[in-house]
């Protein structure tokens, strides 16, 4: 901790859909939402310091493609005058939110108004949120701190053929951590705290049509009940992670519903404020002073922390370029888009259940973008993303578009110069997971099949996750 002072205001507007639209996250979901667990939301947290201005939001969505996420950090840093590379904006992931702009375009023409609809009226107040946070700004001091929650596990389960399925591997990476960013008024009182955690949000399960922030929304609520302030979730490093619990398989009906996401919400918003306790910003102990009574003792006193010079924010953001695999020959690319085209045509014919047809769908138009690349030559254009730094001295926020791997967070914050940093994936928008070199060779759901989910038109190579580390630390 030290004395600098900040400046900053925070703001949060409801972004619930109405009812109707259809929730994305699990192909096996069949039907829409008919109901509201919790409200969804996005908050804002303005900073400055210096003549630097960044934004820091937190959104209750499971994410949104690229081009959706840029015009959405163009659209907010224009409401606050701001370039775009001071909007970072961390996507919750919750698999009971609606489905983002785009990401399902052979939906119905009813759905997919619906969803151009909400992006819009939630970009629309997302505007507002940020304009109210800018207005509310007044002087602040920045501390961090650290804690552990058990909630989570490693997915990545090992069969003894040597297949990988979304299960359980307790001996896997995962990362227990649970950072917390605490924002201070000049008197101590916590203005908001944003914590970031690394976890599927998935305790709500493909059973239930219901809108929900998952277990991020129990979370904010303990804290905020205590501390009387905003609370931001950021999602970490969550690709190959999910809740110690798995995943909500409990009906809208049950009684049980909600109980696994409340529960590890309570532990999770529970050791926030159990490490929010030890974060002091106002005042600092003393030289402790001897004292003679029928004990002798040493007497700890406080005193105040004087305010000091103004706090700095650096900004660092790169446009980064990363080559595809190659195709394959183009014999064998109109092969899969065949096969999956004669899928989707017997789905079609016997009229198979609603999310059988979805899943020969999405992947029927993956193969036939994937084919129209590869008709122009035998390299796809490379991926080109943005990686974003927030630098406020001994605290960093580094914020990436991947699902990235528990392995990933664990080895940037480990070499990362900053006595905080804060490494979060579902930043600023979607590519795909981004597997490690030993995940690419293991093979899973992660490395090849996820591309495909996210129309990503060939495998992302094992050596991306190293360039990424190296140019984040390189950032830091």
């Amino acid at each position: 901790m030290n004395n600098e002072i900040y400046h900053a205001g925070v703001a949060r507007v409801d972004i619930t859909p109405p009812v109707g639209i259809r929730l994305v996250g699990y192909t096996v979901r069949e039907g829409v939402s008919h109901g509201v667990d919790e409200p969804l939301t996005a908050t804002v947290l303005v900073l400055r310091g210096g003549q630097t201005t960044v934004a820091l939001i937190a959104i209750d969505w499971c994410m949104a493609l690229m081009d959706f996420a840029t015009r959405l950090r163009q659209r907010c840093a224009k409401a606050l005058g701001i370039p775009p590379a001071n909007i970072l904006i961390n996507f919750n992931h919750t698999h009971s939110a609606p489905v983002p702009p785009d990401y399902m375009p052979y939906d119905t023409p009813e759905q997919l108004a619906r969803q151009q609809a909400h992006g819009e009226e939630m970009t629309s107040r997302l505007e507002t949120a940020c304009r109210q946070a800018q207005m509310a700004v007044q002087p602040v001091r920045l501390n961090a701190g650290w804690g552990e929650c058990h909630g989570n596990i490693n997915r990545r389960q090992q069969m003894p053929d040597g297949t990988v399925l979304l299960g359980e591997d307790p001996k896997g990476a995962c990362d227990h951590s649970v950072g917390v960013f605490r924002v201070d008024r000049l008197d101590g009182t916590p203005m908001t705290v944003a914590f970031r955690y690394s976890c599927h949000t998935v305790t709500l399960g493909p059973r239930t049509n219901l809108i929900s922030p998952d277990y991020a929304g129990t979370a904010r609520t303990v804290i905020e009940r205590h501390l009387g302030c905003p609370a931001l979730f950021l999602q970490g490093c969550a690709g190959n992670v999910n809740p110690a619990t798995g995943i909500g398989q409990d009906p809208d009906n049950s009684p049980l519903l909600l109980d696994d996401k409340n529960r590890l919400g309570q532990m999770l918003g529970g050791e926030v404020l159990k490490v929010c306790a030890t974060l002091r910003t106002h005042r600092q102990r003393k030289a402790p002073e001897l004292v003679h009574s029928v004990a002798v003792y040493w007497l700890y006193q406080y005193e105040n922390i004087l305010p000091g010079g103004e706090g700095a924010i650096r900004v660092t953001e790169r446009e980064i370029e990363l080559p595809l695999t190659p195709f394959p020959a183009l014999a064998e690319v109109q092969k899969e888009y065949d096969e999956w085209a004669a899928r989707l045509a017997e789905a079609e014919h016997q009229g198979a259940r609603e999310w059988d047809w979805r899943v020969a769908k999405r992947f029927e138009v993956w193969a036939q973008r994937r084919l129209e690349a590869a008709k122009t030559g035998p390299n796809p254009l490379p991926v080109r993303f943005p990686l974003t730094v927030f630098d406020f001295g001994e605290i960093a926020f580094v914020g990436a578009p991947f699902e990235l791997m528990a392995e990933t967070g664990i080895a940037l914050r480990n070499l990362s110069p900053k006595q905080h940093t804060f490494i979060l994936g579902y930043c600023n928008g979607m590519i795909s997971y981004l597997p490690t070199p030993a995940i690419s060779r293991e093979g899973g759901m992660e490395t090849k099949l996820a591309y495909k989910a996210y129309f990503v038109p060939s495998e992302i190579p094992g050596d991306w996750e190293p360039q990424l580390q190296q140019q984040a630390l390189g950032m830091l």
